[in-house]
C-alpha cells in the first residue's frame, strides 16, 4: 500500500490526484493539501473578467467530489518538507498548517510515499509598488475573485464611455521578471471585441505594455506558426493583430511602480518612462 500526497488542487495537482485515483486500486491512498476550497478553471478568468462568464461557471467546490470519489482532502497549506523524516517521525513528511475551520491554525505532519508538488505559481504583486489588485484602478484576471472585480471595472468604464467620457487602457505585465505574458495577451484581445460589441472602441485607446523584447514572445522566445504552406513568426502575427486592431504597444518595459492612473518602468536601454492610463 502506498500513500500518494499532492500539494495543490488547480490543474496540475487536481488533475494528478484523479488521474491517480482512477489508476490506483482501493488500497492505495490519494490525498490532496490545498489551501482553497474550490478548483477552478483559471483558463477562463479572462471571460470573467470582460462579463461573458460567471465565477459560478468555472469553479466547483473540492470536498463532495473527493468525498465521492475516494480522494481524501485536508484544505491547508504546505508550510515545510521533510524528505528524510525527523527525530520523532522516520517517514517523509511535509508540514502543513489548516486555513479554515476549529483546526486554523494548527499544524500536522502528513507522511507520504511518494510526493507531488502541485502548487502553481506564487502571484508576487507586491513586486511591483502600488501594483494589488483594488489599488490605483489596477485590476487582474488571474483569480476568478480577481477577474470578478475587473469585469466590475470594464463594465463601469464602458458605461462612462457611452456617456460620452474617453478612456486609456493599459494591460500587460508588471515587473521586469514577470513571466506567463499569455494570459494578459488574451485578455487585452477579449477587451478590445468586448468595447467593439458595446460599439464604444472608437472611445477608447488601448495599449499594451510587457518585459517582452519583441510582440509573441510569451517568455518562450517566440514560436512559430504554420498555415498552409506559409510559416510565420509569433512577433509578426501578434503584430499584424495589433495593427488591424488599432493595439499600442510598448516592449522591454520593467513596470517598478503603479500610482493612480500612472506607471512608471525602465526600459531595457535604462529610461524611466512612464505611460498614463
Amino acid at each position: 500500500m502506498a500513500k500518494i500526497v499532492v500539494l495543490g488542487a488547480g490543474i496540475s495537482g487536481h488533475v494528478a490526484a484523479s488521474h491517480l485515483r482512477r489508476k490506483l486500486s482501493r488500497e492505495h491512498e490519494v490525498l490532496v493539501v490545498s489551501p482553497n476550497s474550490n478548483y477552478q478553471w483559471i483558463p477562463s478568468n479572462i471571460w470573467v473578467g470582460i462579463g461573458r462568464m460567471s465565477s459560478k461557471q468555472i469553479l466547483f467546490p473540492l470536498e463532495p467530489l473527493y468525498k465521492k470519489k475516494h480522494i481524501g482532502y485536508k484544505q491547508a497549506k504546505a508550510v515545510t518538507f521533510h524528505p528524510e523524516g525527523d527525530k520523532t517521525e522516520a517517514k517523509p513528511y511535509v508540514l502543513v498548517e489548516y486555513v479554515v475551520g476549529d483546526k486554523k491554525g494548527q499544524q500536522e505532519k502528513v507522511t507520504y510515499d511518494y510526493l507531488i508538488n502541485g502548487t502553481g505559481p506564487k502571484l508576487n504583486f507586491e513586486a511591483t509598488e502600488g501594483l494589488n489588485p483594488g489599488t490605483n484602478k489596477t485590476y487582474s484576471v488571474c483569480t476568478y475573485t480577481h477577474a470578478d472585480h475587473a469585469w466590475e471595472g470594464l463594465h463601469a468604464l464602458i458605461q462612462e464611455m457611452k456617456q460620452g467620457k474617453k478612456a486609456k487602457i493599459l494591460i500587460g505585465t508588471g515587473h521586469a521578471k514577470a513571466t506567463c505574458q499569455g494570459a494578459a495577451f488574451e485578455y487585452i484581445l477579449n477587451v478590445e471585441q468586448e468595447l467593439r460589441r458595446h460599439k464604444v472602441r472608437d472611445m477608447a485607446e488601448i495599449t499594451w505594455i510587457s518585459n517582452e523584447y519583441q510582440l509573441g514572445d510569451f517568455g518562450m522566445d517566440g514560436m512559430l506558426l504554420s498555415y498552409g504552406s506559409m510559416t510565420m513568426k509569433s512577433h509578426e502575427m501578434i503584430e499584424m493583430i495589433f495593427e488591424d486592431r488599432d493595439i499600442k504597444w510598448i516592449l522591454g518595459a520593467g513596470v517598478h511602480k503603479i500610482e493612480d492612473g500612472v506607471a512608471y518602468y525602465e526600459t531595457l536601454e535604462g529610461e524611466y518612462l512612464t505611460e498614463t492610463y
